[in-house]
């Protein structure tokens, strides 16, 4: 076979690869546009603004809440009906990953935070979404314990953003119709 009859079947191939693109790309929908409808009513963005969101245990539950508060609605909007409730429990816990062994203690560490959040309609109590996310933030250690305790403290703050992150994603997916 010549490389001129090799080039036919790859660009009849192409041709048949972008005309698949073409049909498909009619279907797409953003997720967070106006017009994409949510399963409780309205666009998603307003189902994600009417989600009340209680406060959530400890520091790591702090920043977490912060940070969906403003994924959410973009800093709260407080004369926003609320139809949802987010109820949310964050749990952590802390990997050693290198040891120093002349000294004893651990040179770096894993924090592992995971988050068990349902939405539920305020009226009935219908879980609309609900999941179960992880992540993992990694951080040094040093001899000096002012910067492990800051070290610790900007791994659950990072965790914390990654989740909100996550956790909204899924939401709004689940909210999609």
């Amino acid at each position: 076979m010549s490389s001129s009859e090799a080039v036919l079947p790859r660009r009849a191939l192409l041709a048949a690869a972008l005309a698949a693109a073409a049909l498909a790309g009619g279907c797409f929908r953003p997720l967070y546009a106006e017009q994409t409808t949510s399963t409780v009513g309205g666009s998603v963005k307003t189902a994600l603004r009417s989600i009340e969101i209680p406060e959530i245990k400890g520091l790591m539950g702090q920043y977490f809440r912060n940070e969906l508060v403003f994924e959410l609605d973009g800093g709260g909007e407080p004369d926003a009906q609320r139809k949802l409730k987010l109820e949310a429990n964050l749990a952590e816990s802390v990997e050693v990953v290198t040891v120093d062994y002349a000294a004893g203690r651990a040179d770096s560490a894993v924090l592992v935070a995971t988050a068990t959040w349902k939405v539920t309609r305020i009226g009935t109590g219908e879980v609309v979404s609900s999941g179960t996310n992880s992540v993992r933030a990694p951080y040094e250690r040093s001899s000096q314990r002012f910067a492990t305790v800051r070290a610790a403290r900007d791994a659950q703050i990072r965790a914390a953003k990654n989740l909100a992150t996550i956790v909204r994603g899924q939401i709004a997916a689940d909210l999609t119709s």
